[in-house]
């Protein structure tokens, strides 16, 4: 699947206005505790959360209430991090940048330097759907073999899984089918204190409700589609039964699951260069201009030496952080006529880590290009 033919049919609801889908958004307080804002979340059944913060737009969402260490605060305002908005005059394409980038599911929407409202990404899956995507297959953008679970598996494994493999999502496996899919959402809203609980006792309550076993905790309202099911059966079902996920399955067999990041991958930022260069997840900041130029170079290099090259794709995630440094996540997909190359580096710096994954992807491809055109010795001998 070529992401420069996708690009090309997916440019309207890229340039589309963010104004025409501006939603509510879920906003809170620093002063807020720990219950004040699962609370929140758990009764919007929401999963990110936003709010004014010394002159910066701040965000806190399931996925960070999950991965912190740190559960027991006077307050969530240790656990708030900066995130970057939307005017109503930019397009989609920025908001799935700053969803893609910061692995969230909606974009902040600011107008005088108030919040307004959000972009979610369901409602882009909503442009989406409008369009005749009957070409693009769930095969073609799922993610292979997703990580599943029993339903003995202790909610404290499930926990630390989808922390270590950062995903929101594990199918529950009964009797060799899907019985239901456990979410982050599903974890919180399980430990949720009580009203007028101590401080000290939600700590202590989360620890006892993560010893029990998953059981039929989560969701059996799922959205299910075959490898050969188009792109609008997928989105389709997605919305039908208002899922944030999608299983591919074949003869009953599990094979995929499609998320709204995989969706969403498909509206890249595409930039000029020699080999056609997509970027998932490009930040807005002073990076961005960093990232084009080290990798719009790498393969312009490359791109002499490896004339096989059909495409380049970059993913560029932000991972959870702690007092607002965070740890980014760069990888690059390289297409060829018979391979795809994946090469990825995890690190504090962004800069140092593009620096990494660009220059292994010169050093390998460049190499194995020496070995494809070495000459043979016996050949020349006989």
């Amino acid at each position: 699947m070529s992401l420069d033919v996708i690009h090309e049919h997916m440019s309207d609801v890229v340039n589309t206005k963010v104004s025409s889908i501006i939603s509510k958004a879920e906003l809170i307080e620093p002063s807020y505790t720990l219950s004040e804002v699962m609370n929140k979340i758990v009764n919007t059944e929401g999963f990110d959360v936003f709010c004014k913060h010394k002159n910066s737009i701040m965000t806190l969402s399931v996925r960070d209430l999950l991965q912190s260490k740190q559960m027991l605060p006077s307050s969530i305002e240790s656990l708030l991090h900066p995130i970057p908005s939307l005017s109503e005059s930019d397009n989609i394409g920025k908001a799935v940048d700053i969803i893609t980038h910061n692995r969230i599911r909606a974009a902040p929407v600011v107008k005088n330097n108030e919040i307004i409202g959000v972009v979610e990404a369901k409602n882009i899956l909503k442009l989406i759907s409008e369009k005749d995507n009957r070409w693009i297959t769930a095969n073609q953008i799922f993610t292979p073999n997703p990580v599943i679970i029993d339903t003995n598996t202790p909610l404290s494994t499930a926990r630390r899984i989808m922390v270590d493999k950062k995903f929101d999502h594990l199918p529950v496996i009964k009797k060799d089918k899907v019985s239901n899919v456990l979410t982050s959402y599903h974890i919180l809203s399980i430990a949720l204190p009580p009203e007028r609980v101590g401080k000290r006792d939600i700590g202590s309550k989360m620890t006892r409700t993560l010893e029990s076993e998953v059981g039929n905790l989560g969701t059996n309202r799922m959205a299910t589609c075959a490898p050969l099911d188009n792109l609008n059966v997928v989105v389709d079902s997605m919305l039908h039964a208002n899922t944030t996920f999608c299983l591919v399955s074949l003869w009953d067999t599990l094979q995929g699951i499609i998320t709204y990041r995989d969706i969403l991958n498909l509206l890249t930022t595409k930039l000029k260069s020699t080999v056609p260069l997509f970027i998932v997840g490009m930040p807005l900041d002073d990076n961005a201009d960093i990232i084009k130029q080290k990798f719009t170079k790498a393969l312009d290099r490359l791109q002499k030496v490896y004339p096989d090259i059909q495409e380049a794709r970059i993913y560029i995630k932000k991972l959870h952080g702690v007092n607002n440094r965070f740890n980014y996540e760069v990888s690059a997909t390289i297409l060829t006529p018979h391979k795809r190359h994946i090469f990825a580096r995890t690190g504090f710096e962004l800069s140092k880590v593009t620096d990494e994954v660009a220059h292994l992807l010169l050093k390998s491809l460049a190499n194995r290009t020496k070995d494809r055109y070495k000459f043979s010795i016996r050949k020349m001998e006989r």
